[in-house]
């Protein structure tokens, strides 16, 4: 492992996280349920698993006080994905947190966080990679390391810096084979046509119209089972759609390196960080550990979850783009149902509207759920949704955060009003250059 990679010097600094981790006899494992949340958890979780330290791994939406109803005061906590942004609530722990958030001042605890060496968390590594940063450290663990890429893919990140690292580590190692090619996963055509929405094209959700397609284009099977003259017919069609309403960098959503996963129950790396994602959006997170866990009985209750996710994101995400409120510096737009905002935030911006920042409100439950979304265009002018967020939700009596491109948030209902006035000054401002 010799060299001064990006992913060395983050290893570097897992040293103390390894050396605390080492000494404990039970571990509480606590991490996002998205699909870097649930991936870096699974690789903690194989981690404790090797090293025979009991532990028990919970799941949650959103860390916040009530953390203190299932964890107790004098255990020990492992913090994947979350943590780093709220020094107040975890410093209540003996802790380690594995984050690649912006760090917020005031942490007294174990911290692994690429921020702190100069790395950056949003586009260079996920919390995934953090925790194979410290597995790899702690033993012959580079079997994990497909987890970790897809952990990055699941928060949209390409491999560069320290994903780059864990990559050709994977690599080399044969965990993972990379290849040039169409980024939908495998399965029928018209099915995976019609549930995608990452890309998203004109008939997604439209089964019919996917069929339409395909029967113009006389291609019929399952993607895998194509030959290399039909991709690339297939491969041309689609990414001509997608440039008649999206930017050009929509294009890499669509067509370039793919990625198999050796060692993993799901072999395409799409198809698996969809999968995860999906058991934890539709609550049943759980499911989805149990695929990074490499059980073989969850694969199938699994795998049907990622079709019944697609297909709620793209029934809301239709009623979602019909009811668009525009403010001076953004678009926002209100729905009311489950986990589907951040799906919808990021498929608006990319490929429907993504001149200006987008952002999504769910109300559930008494409260205001956000999802923000911006361009690489966006924050080139001066776009920090990560502060945005974070400032606005404050003044309406909440709480949020994330990353410059992507961030998120909860406030009370009824505050919407004053979130919204004061996001709109805010990213206004910083669109200006008055920031």
């Amino acid at each position: 492992m010799g060299g001064t990679s990006k992913l060395d010097e983050l290893s570097g600094i897992a040293k103390p996280a390894a050396d605390e981790i080492k000494a404990q006899k039970f571990v509480r494992v606590v991490s996002h349920h998205d699909a870097d949340g649930i991936t870096a958890c699974g690789i903690v979780c194989h981690l404790l698993q090797r090293l025979r330290i009991p532990f028990q791994a919970t799941i949650i939406s959103n860390l916040d006080s009530s953390i203190a109803k299932f964890v107790d005061a004098g255990d020990f906590v492992i913090f994947c994905d979350m943590g780093s942004g709220q020094p107040d609530i975890v410093n209540r722990f003996h802790a380690v947190i594995l984050d690649h958030h912006i760090p917020q001042e005031g942490h007294s605890q174990v911290h692994v966080n690429p921020h702190l060496i100069g790395i950056d968390g949003g586009s260079e590594v996920s919390a995934a990679g953090v925790a194979y940063s410290l597995a790899r450290i702690m033993g012959n663990n580079v079997d994990l390391a497909g987890l970790a890429i897809s952990g990055a893919i699941g928060d949209k990140q390409k491999m560069h810096g320290a994903n780059k690292d864990i990559l050709d580590e994977a690599v080399k190692a044969g965990v993972v084979a990379a290849y040039k090619g169409l980024k939908l996963g495998r399965g029928p055509l018209e099915k995976v046509l019609a549930c995608s929405t990452d890309p998203y094209f004109d008939f997604s959700g439209r089964l019919e119209e996917a069929r339409k397609f395909l029967q113009e284009l006389k291609l019929q099977g399952n993607i895998e089972s194509l030959s290399q003259e039909d991709l690339k017919r297939l491969s041309s069609a689609l990414a001509l759609k997608l440039l008649k309403k999206s930017p050009p960098d929509t294009i890499d959503s669509l067509l370039g390196e793919a990625y198999v996963l050796n060692r993993e129950l799901i072999k395409d790396v799409y198809d698996f960080t969809n999968t995860v994602n999906s058991c934890g959006k539709l609550g049943v997170p759980g499911l989805g550990l149990s695929v990074c866990l490499r059980h073989e009985p969850s694969v199938a209750e699994a795998e049907s979850k990622r079709f019944e996710y697609s297909e709620q994101i793209l029934r809301a995400l239709h009623d979602a783009i019909a009811r668009i409120h525009e403010c001076s510096s953004f678009r926002y737009v209100e729905i009311s149902c489950s986990d589907v905002t951040g799906a919808i935030a990021s498929t608006i911006i990319r490929y429907v509207m993504p001149d200006k920042p987008i952002i999504v409100l769910n109300t559930e439950d008494g409260n205001v759920k956000i999802s923000a979304r911006g361009t690489t265009d966006l924050i080139n002018r001066g776009l920090d949704l990560s502060v945005a967020i974070r400032e606005s939700a404050k003044k309406a009596g909440g709480s949020g955060g994330g990353h410059k491109i992507a961030s998120g948030g909860m406030i009370p209902k009824g505050s919407e009003k004053a979130f919204l006035e004061a996001l709109d000054a805010i990213i206004g401002g910083q669109l200006n250059g008055q920031v």
